[in-house]
């Protein structure tokens, strides 16, 4: 992950075989958003949580 500033974190990943781009955040951090190539990759995976990701809720 590459730090933003401030908390705020972003890197790059591989989901389903698809580059996408990981928000996160905080002293975790936890991720706080995925974002898709696509709106219809980003429609169809909105509410998947990836299990190689650590989300502030998982604790």
């Amino acid at each position: 992950m590459q730090e933003a500033g401030d908390g705020d974190f972003y890197g790059l990943h591989t989901e389903n075989g698809q580059s996408v781009l990981v928000l996160a955040q905080g002293a975790g951090p936890w991720v706080s958003g995925v974002a898709w190539k696509t709106p219809q990759l980003a429609q169809q995976y909105k509410h998947k949580k990836f299990k190689d990701l650590y989300y502030q809720d998982d604790q």
